[in-house]
């Protein structure tokens, strides 16, 4: 965490900052008897640094291997890293899987450095979001995001560690045309000031700060038609996809904690219990996220209790869920009065500041019904769809050998054809009984023939029904009466809950007893539903699986990993080996970090700012300029940062003393997200500092400072933090 530990947990900590905060398992309001939410991933607690196992998987894609070893190898220019990206994927050129924005005025730390010029140099915004036809290893969808300002030479990483179940952030400096990119580990408690759920965040709709927003498209225009090739005409569904994949890598840390606690420890019970888990998420992705069999003895006697028994344990105030939802902001507001123009363009009020304490999306509890389907949904999307295809191609080999005995259910039907179309609709008399079936579906016909069609409706025995399958083959025979269908779903086997595939569901009835109404002609039929159980190797191997409750086993209290838990299971299953992406983290560089945090100083300029150090120096003691590093280097050089920074540093710290709603810009040192408590009072420490900064502004003017006075200019008129001298080369004036 570096020398002063991380500067917001140093704000939660009881004994320096008292803010209200429930976190780490703790967390129980003043004044309260219940214990209130606990965040599902802790701003207060980011985390080392450095992965403390494994790697990003950003770290795979901008290395090559040659010898045995990968080295650094970052594609330039920023189109070619794209292209890395998706071709590691398995994305075709002609389908590219990449999402990308341009955002010439936004909320990130390099908003400022493109000034004047901001929309000739915008910040790019790229994740994939979806996953290709063919498999190559990689699971790259929704868990690699770039941040790429071209002025700065830099691009922010945000990219997924499967070994240690979290996001990292990383920065790619010197990246211009002939430059050598160095890749570094950045620091997680400057990353966590903004992004309180350790993992990207993006706006809500209707992302006006991106080129979705016509009068920024129009600027932007003006410049190039593209930038890196993004397009700059760009529409809604392209930021709406990017704000999807957002959505979906902010659970990931909700999934991995849940994994992790909810089922207890290496235990018997805690392995019996995430292996459940786990089949019911493989039968979650087998049947392409339409249900699992929550009727399974696993399930109902190996998870549910033990589920239940450690979530009051760890979280009987509930889990909170981490915000990725920063509020809609258009930085060309078409009713100011007097447009904004240089450094002003970069203000960002406090009320659109990704600084802002934000409240949990929700407050999870264990009564509620959908808290375990969720969780089961949460498993299977760690789970690529080239894995699924590859199991049910596996178990469909297996059924097409050993031929298991068929499951065979039955209703009665009612089937109705025009010229155009043939639809039907069974159901069983005892419409829950074990053989009972439910069915529904439509054939498309041309000149009597069936073309086309779907199973709109399945459901055989006690299970709910399932729902738009696709059909794989079709035969009809209206002279004969009978119609054969093969249900499928996106290239697989169409499966039931519990993981039996849908052989065959095959219509008959007589012919003479067909009669015309209304212009259609009608008859009853008998449906006759076949399936067969071949997912029990699956059963039998997670069986197997979970009989190992050593610290090496499938299903220990460790993250959640794709290639660790399917190689597992797809070498008990007997399968050929298969490439798994970015397991050998021993073949990477060694991993570089953002410099240890600087000593208390205790002689020299800037033994009068220490007290500073313990609130500040994880964020502004960094080498990166952004934000600025007034607390870096020599003694000299941080007396000179300090008091050049001094109106900004006192308007952020007075800022505590100013009621929210009237707030221009978000107080420093940063408040810490509570999962229960919605206000922040500043301590006393804050108010030591403000006095330290007044004095200075006192000694420059010989009047001591007056907020509204200092802002009249707004904040963004006031000097710089840093001195000229120290400004980046094309960098702006204007900083946070």
């Amino acid at each position: 965490m570096g020398r002063w530990g991380v500067s917001i947990a140093a704000l939660a900590a009881g004994t320096a900052l008292a803010w209200p905060i429930a976190g780490g398992g703790q967390g129980v309001p003043a004044g309260a008897s219940a214990p209130g939410p606990t965040w599902a991933v802790d701003p207060a607690d980011p985390g080392p640094d450095r992965p403390p196992v494994g790697r990003s998987l950003f770290d795979f894609v901008a290395t090559t291997e040659a010898d045995g070893k990968r080295a650094y190898d970052v594609p330039f220019p920023y189109e070619r890293l794209v292209e890395r990206l998706e071709a590691r994927a398995g994305c075709a050129p002609q389908r590219p899987c990449a999402q990308q924005v341009l955002i010439p005025l936004g909320r990130s730390l390099q908003r400022t450095v493109a000034a004047p010029d901001f929309f000739r140099y915008p910040r790019i915004v790229a994740t994939l979001d979806r996953e290709p036809g063919r498999s190559t290893g990689w699971l790259l969808r929704d868990r690699v995001y770039l941040g790429y300002q071209e002025k700065a030479n830099l691009i922010e990483v945000i990219s997924y560690n499967e070994a240690a179940g979290r996001f990292e952030f990383q920065l790619v400096r010197n990246y211009h045309s002939g430059g050598t990119p160095e890749i570094v580990y950045a620091r997680r408690a400057v990353c966590a000031a903004c992004h309180q759920n350790l993992a990207p965040i993006f706006s809500r709709a209707l992302w006006q700060e991106t080129n979705a927003n016509p009068r920024v498209a129009a600027l932007l225009a003006r410049n190039r038609s593209d930038f890196h090739g993004v397009p700059v005409q760009r529409g809604v569904d392209t930021p709406d996809a990017i704000d999807a994949a957002i959505q979906r890598a902010n659970l990931s840390g909700v999934w991995q904690r849940l994994w992790r606690e909810g089922c207890g420890g290496d235990d018997v019970a805690g392995v019996r219990c995430r292996a459940a888990a786990f089949a019911a998420a493989l039968q979650y992705r087998l049947t392409d996220e339409r249900a699992f069999d929550d009727r399974a003895v696993e399930w109902r006697e190996g998870f549910l209790p033990v589920f239940a028994r450690e979530w009051r344990r760890h979280w009987a105030g509930g889990l909170a869920i981490p915000n990725p939802d920063l509020p809609n902001r258009d930085p060309l507001p078409a009713e100011r009065a007097r447009p904004a123009a240089g450094a002003a363009l970069t203000h960002v009020a406090a009320q659109f500041e990704p600084l802002l304490p934000r409240p949990p999306l929700a407050v999870w509890t264990i009564d509620q019904p959908d808290t375990v389907r969720r969780f089961v949904a949460g498993i299977a999307d760690f789970m690529a769809a080239a894995d699924a295809r590859a199991l049910d191609e596996e178990l469909a080999a297996r059924a097409a050998r050993a031929r298991p005995s068929p499951l065979r259910y039955e209703a009665p039907c009612e089937v109705a054809w025009a010229d155009r179309w043939l639809r039907f609709k069974c159901l069983s008399a005892e419409e829950r009984s074990p053989q009972s079936a439910r069915l529904a579906g439509r054939i498309d016909l041309d000149a009597g023939r069936a073309v086309g069609g779907e199973l709109s409706a399945l459901g055989v025995g006690y299970a709910a029904s399932l729902h738009r399958f696709d059909l794989k083959a079709h035969a009809l025979d209206l002279g004969a009466g009978r119609l054969s269908v093969v249900p499928a779903s996106r290239g697989m086997g169409a499966r039931l809950a519990d993981g039996s595939v849908v052989e065959s569901v095959e219509l008959r009835w007589r012919p003479s007893n067909v009669s015309l109404r209304a212009g259609a002609r009608e008859v009853r039929a008998n449906a006759v539903v076949s399936a067969a159980d071949d997912f029990a190797p699956v059963r039998d191997a997670i069986a197997a699986l979970a009989a190992d409750t050593t610290a090496r086993g499938a299903f220990n209290a460790q993250p959640f990993s794709r290639a660790r838990i399917l190689g597992a299971l797809f070498s008990q299953l007997g399968l050929a080996p298969r490439e798994w992406c970015c397991v050998a983290a021993a073949l990477l560089p060694s991993a570089r970090d953002e410099a240890d945090e600087p000593p208390l100083p205790t002689a020299g300029p800037a033994k009068d700012f220490a007290a500073f150090y313990p609130y500040c120096a994880s964020c502004h003691a960094t080498s990166e300029r952004f934000p600025p590093n007034f607390l870096a280097g020599p003694g000299e050089r941080v007396a000179a940062s300090m008091r050049h920074c001094a109106p900004r540093i006192y308007a952020r710290l007075a800022m505590w003393q100013v009621a929210p709603a009237a707030r221009d810009k978000t107080p420093m040192p940063p408040a810490v997200p509570s999962a229960s408590a919605a206000h922040y009072t500043a301590p006393a420490p804050i108010a030591g500092l403000e006095r330290a900064m007044a004095e200075l502004l006192v000694g420059e003017s010989g009047t001591a400072p007056r907020i509204e006075q200092l802002l009249a200019g707004g904040y963004e008129a006031l000097r710089p933090c840093l001195p000229a001298a120290d400004q980046p080369a094309g960098g702006s004036s204007a900083q946070r």
